[in-house]
């Protein structure tokens, strides 16, 4: 199961995504912290854990555009294509 982890004290509109991700993929678990530990990069711009890995982009809509091709591109290994 893919594990999404967002930081509460991101300020770029990082819980707007993590709301539509948590409605969208139930199978997904997808969590906010009160802290991630890295604040030179929650300063500088969206970012999250993905299955423990920080993914950093200049927008929160490339970050969504990361996200979800990181879990189409999981979708296509589980199914063998």
């Amino acid at each position: 199961m893919t594990k999404i982890c967002f930081c509460k004290k991101n300020k770029h509109e990082t819980k707007k995504l993590y709301k539509f991700l948590k409605r969208t993929y139930k199978e997904v678990k997808v969590k906010r912290k009160d802290c991630l530990g890295k604040c030179k990069a929650c300063k500088n711009g969206p970012f999250a854990f993905i299955d423990g890995e920080m993914v950093k982009c200049g927008t929160v809509d490339e970050l969504f555009c990361e996200v979800t091709h990181r879990l189409t591109k999981e979708w296509w290994e589980f199914r063998g294509k």
